[in-house]
């Protein structure tokens, strides 16, 4: 029986991932690897827990620490269990320090890798998350691309179209598979919400929080939590970062420390909108037909924005708080919500087929 080894580290990767690995349990020998690049409860061994994932095998405790360093841990002690568990291939997701650094360090010693979530552009390769994936895609055996603009991307870079497969979005098989045990949370209860009466706020992306950035972003906040409910769970890069640059938040701002996934998922669905730079939440948010306003000026889910379910309001006080007063008067969340997002299920079943062909299961 072939074996496959994923390495995750992050809540995007847990969440993305979990549609996928129980099917990689059923047909091979499936060993997981936790790099540990996100190490709480709160932002990761939550997930574990909602999604009913099993514990890992390995867990490589990298930390938090600069992309140099956290890069050379992941190599340096995932090589060794590469030697010994022998695997057919490595799976990635996205484009984390966990996902390059393991695609780069099974590459390096000739195991194929498969790409989940391969070919998505922001074209801005001032982000480290751009970097990463241009890096895992061109060294990978199997591409697994999300949508049409994904495997388009793959192809002007002149990558084979042999080892490109168009399978969709796993998030999305995700959200849909726990939609309805989100329903049993008890966030807005907890939190003092009514549904349809406030907006989910989140902010974590290098980009978003430098000095040059933050305190614009900041100031727009805090100024549409003057008119707005707003509700803000704050990641801990964010919260280092605003304590660093001696920022304060708005009294008037709901805060709250990171969500699980099943909370996320009732904060999302109940939503007036969603404000944020993640692309989890994006697609999260498109599933479940919230209206979509992002926090950055380029995505790779271009789709969203293709389909008129979300809008890119930028980063900048000028732009965000332009955007906010376009798009979340009446007419702008209604123009919002008669353009849903496209949503397609399946993408698990197909990326499990196509690993399982390439490692000859």
């Amino acid at each position: 029986m072939p074996k496959v080894l994923t390495i995750l580290g992050t809540r995007p990767e847990i969440i993305k991932l979990s549609p996928l690995m129980p099917l990689l349990a059923e047909r091979c020998e499936h060993v997981l690897v936790h790099s540990g690049q996100h190490y709480s409860y709160d932002v990761d061994a939550i997930f574990f827990h909602e999604l009913q994932l099993p514990d890992p095998q390995h867990a490589l405790g990298v930390g938090s620490a600069t992309h140099g360093e956290q890069t050379a841990r992941i190599l340096a002690r995932l090589e060794p269990i590469l030697f010994s568990e022998k695997p057919a291939a490595v799976l990635v997701q996205g484009d984390t320090n966990t996902a390059m650094a393991g695609a780069l360090c099974a590459s390096k010693i000739d195991i194929p890798v498969v790409h989940l979530e391969s070919g998505g552009r922001s074209f801005n390769r001032a982000m480290p998350e751009e970097q990463n994936r241009i890096i895992i895609d061109h060294i990978a055996a199997l591409l697994l691309a999300a949508d049409e603009i994904a495997t388009t991307n793959l192809r002007n870079e002149g990558l084979p179209e042999e080892i490109i497969a168009t399978i969709g979005s796993t998030a999305i098989d995700a959200v849909l598979r726990n939609r309805e045990h989100a329903q049993n949370s008890t966030i807005l209860e907890q939190l003092e919400l009514r549904e349809k009466n406030y907006l989910l706020l989140t902010l974590h992306r290098a980009e978003n929080t430098i000095p040059s950035v933050l305190p614009g972003m900041v100031e727009a906040i805090n100024t549409l939590a003057e008119t707005y409910t707003i509700v803000f769970p704050v990641h801990p890069r964010t919260a280092a970062a605003l304590k660093q640059q001696g920022l304060t938040l708005s009294p008037k701002l709901c805060l709250s420390k990171p969500l699980g996934y099943l909370d996320t998922l009732r904060l999302i669905g109940s939503a007036t909108a969603v404000l944020t730079d993640s692309g989890g939440l994006q697609e999260e948010a498109g599933v479940l037909q919230t209206p979509l306003l992002i926090t950055r000026n380029e995505t790779e889910w271009r789709y969203l924005v293709d389909a008129g379910s979300a809008v890119l309001i930028g980063n900048r006080k000028e732009e965000m708080l332009a955007g906010a007063a376009t798009w979340l008067a009446p007419e702008g969340l209604a123009q919002l919500r008669a353009h849903p997002a496209p949503v397609y299920a399946g993408a698990a079943e197909r990326g499990a087929e196509a690993i399982l062909r390439l490692v000859g299961g």
